[in-house]
């Protein structure tokens, strides 16, 4: 009886031991407790046993929905060349106008610059010689930006390490994102919206610097802007009697409000500091910019409370005229350091940079960037391609004993000496706050930079409690409805119900298997499928059923009424269940999101319910009717 069936009920076996392996992680991962997960968690095997379970998606375990806008208007500013006062006139009215208007921002650019007859040909010369051509590559240069920001996102989330994410596009600006089972937001928001802009500047000489300094201060003392910010100021000092906290902190310098000296403020995102600023009062009448900075050793500093008001002057034209003829530009440390005052208090200050306005050496050369620890400090290592190592080395050997800043996304992150040489193409960065940092920064830097900077216009988080409700729910209705299949099998097939209903049974654990093999993502469309495909599996075994009875009508005996049986159906369920494949094929190819998973929940349920309707089944019936005298067969 069991020689005959040998290899059927080996390969049964075998499949049956595959599956359990396949799920234990599953299973033990949903059976540990909170503390025995955060135990694994501190010793770092919490993560391997994730990655083998079965994946929840967005809906079942909560995660993050973020759409991103492409900034199509700094793409086009990036684009230009040779760009002058006249330029700007017409690109920032349209781009002031953006906000409100639903037209394309290139198109209103293009009619903005033709009525007031800017010849775009100079700013693009390599984009055509009319308007209409350079409107034509521009909408070019914006459709293939947003493809490659998509491709760019969908490798720095790959590398992420989120299971199954949802990235595709919407209209012609915008992209979707879905993240499941997102544990740090902040993080995967940063990791989403880094620009990942590397770029290696030469710092100026402090002659240079402290002569630029003169000038700005000369510039200001003369201009509109300071007059109308010494009339505040004398306003504030006035109603300033009574002293304050600041004041009894440093005796010369005041806190001033921000919103007196300059007007409204902008929001800005580049410090957590309120409206104030402080600084020496009469320091500041005679030098009102540098009043505003410290020196830090060879470095100047600013503190956080000024970072504003820096930056306010630093966006007054006459000052941008200034760093423009000085071929030089200001930028600021990513992190705030402290130091400690004279009087033993301390303060919050970053460093402020006079580099060279072109970058001798950007991220494009970058091949590989790998995150390590360097005597415990989080450090990102940098290999140039060939190109970049020849550009690196000239750089490096034409300026032995200067500063080189290496920044990222504008953020100066180190300025180092150069001490030699560096003919080899490698390099480091330093400067991160933890090694996860250490490790977006590479993932982005291998993913390469965002054509132009993305902003996230919407985001929801959908909650971890919503996604258990979800799995509730979804797995009581697999639950009644799989019992409702399996008391009708019973009662009308009787014997043969209990063969249908163990195939039954084990093609639910075939597909959860395959779909932990494959690290797919089950999500609420997908439970839909795995409930699908119950019915899907029973109808064959019920069309098998019906055949046999047929058989055993005509009298034939148990065994022959089982060979005829089984050969009859065997076309019908082919057919029908192959048709139903192709569908979810094609779903799986052009579908996203829920419908992709809905799809291969489907197409790998009615591919084990053949392999148990035909092949499992049949093997029972095979041992049953091997028996000796069987006379008659339930079903």
């Amino acid at each position: 009886m069991f020689k005959k069936n040998t290899p059927r009920l080996i390969i049964i076996g075998v499949v049956l031991l595959w599956a359990l392996y396949a799920l234990f992680p599953t299973i033990k991962y949903n059976t540990l407790s909170e503390n025995e997960k955060a135990s694994m968690e501190e010793d770092g095997t919490l993560e391997d046993l994730e990655k083998k379970t079965l994946r929840r998606g967005l809906d079942l375990q909560g995660g993050m929905h973020i759409v991103l806008e492409v900034d199509i208007p700094t793409l086009v500013e990036n684009l230009a060349s040779n760009k002058n006062d006249l330029f700007y006139e017409v690109f920032n009215k349209v781009k002031t106008e953006d906000e409100v208007s639903a037209e394309d921002f290139i198109s209103r650019f293009v009619t903005e610059a033709r009525s007031q007859d800017l010849r775009l040909n100079r700013y693009y010369m390599d984009f055509g010689s009319d308007q209409a051509a350079i409107q034509s590559a521009l909408d070019e240069e914006a459709m293939d930006a947003i493809n490659r920001a998509l491709e760019i996102l969908q490798n720095r989330v790959d590398e992420f390490g989120v299971s199954e994410p949802t990235i595709q596009k919407q209209g012609n600006r915008r992209i979707i994102v879905e993240l499941a089972g997102i544990q740090d937001p902040e993080r995967a928001r940063s990791l989403l919206q880094s620009t990942a802009l590397l770029e290696f500047a030469l710092l100026k000489d402090g002659s240079v610097t402290q002569n630029l300094l003169a000038r700005v201060d000369r510039a200001l003392k003369g201009s509109k802007d300071l007059e109308n910010l010494l009339e505040i100021k004398e306003e504030a000092t006035d109603e300033e009697k009574t002293p304050t906290e600041t004041e009894t902190r440093v005796a010369d310098e005041q806190e001033v409000s921000l919103t007196e000296l300059f007007g409204s403020i902008e929001k800005d995102t580049t410090t957590e500091d309120t409206t104030e600023v402080l600084v020496d009062r009469n320091l500041f009448e005679e030098q009102p910019f540098s009043s505003l900075l410290r020196q830090i050793g060879n470095d100047l500093g600013v503190p956080e409370q000024n970072i504003r008001a820096v930056n306010k002057i630093m966006e007054i034209q006459d000052i941008q005229d200034i760093l423009k003829g000085d071929e030089g530009r200001f930028s600021m440390s990513k992190e705030k350091e402290t130091w400690t005052l004279p009087e033993g208090d301390s303060e919050f200050f970053y460093r402020m940079y006079h580099l060279e306005a072109e970058a001798g050496l950007t991220g494009g050369v970058i091949e590989e960037a790998l995150a390590t620890l360097y005597n415990g400090q989080p450090i990102v290592t940098l290999s140039m391609n060939s190109e970049g190592a020849k550009t690196w080395s000239r750089m490096t050997g034409a300026n032995v004993g200067r500063r080189l800043a290496i920044l990222l996304d504008g953020n100066v992150h180190m300025a180092p000496v150069i001490r030699t040489k560096i003919t080899d193409g490698q390099t480091q960065v330093e400067g991160f706050a933890n090694i996860n940092e250490a490790k977006d920064i590479a993932i982005v830097l291998r993913a390469g930079a965002l054509p132009a900077p993305v902003d996230i216009i919407e985001e929801r988080t959908v909650g971890p409690s919503l996604g258990q409700d979800s799995i509730d729910q979804g797995t009581r209705s697999i639950i009644i409805g799989l019992v409702l299949v399996l008391v009708f099998m019973v009662f009308y097939y009787k014997g043969a119900g209990l063969i249908a209903s163990f195939g039954l049974l084990w093609n639910l654990i075939l597909v959860l298997a395959i779909l932990a093999m494959l690290k797919a993502t089950l999500t609420l469309p997908g439970i839909a499928g795995l409930i699908l495909t119950v019915g899907m599996a029973i109808d064959a075994n019920v069309i098998i059923f019906e055949r046999i009875r047929e058989e055993l009508d005509k009298g034939k005996t148990p065994r022959s009424a089982i060979d005829s049986g089984y050969s009859r159906a065997i076309t019908t369920i082919i057919d029908a269940n192959v048709t139903t494949i192709l569908a979810s094929l094609v779903l799986m190819q052009f579908g996203t999101g829920p419908i992709r998973g809905f799809a291969v929940v489907l197409f790998w349920g009615i591919a084990t319910s053949m392999f148990t309707a035909i092949f499992t089944t049949r093997t029972i019936f095979n041992l049953i009717a091997a028996k000796q005298n069987l006379k008659t067969l339930s079903i």
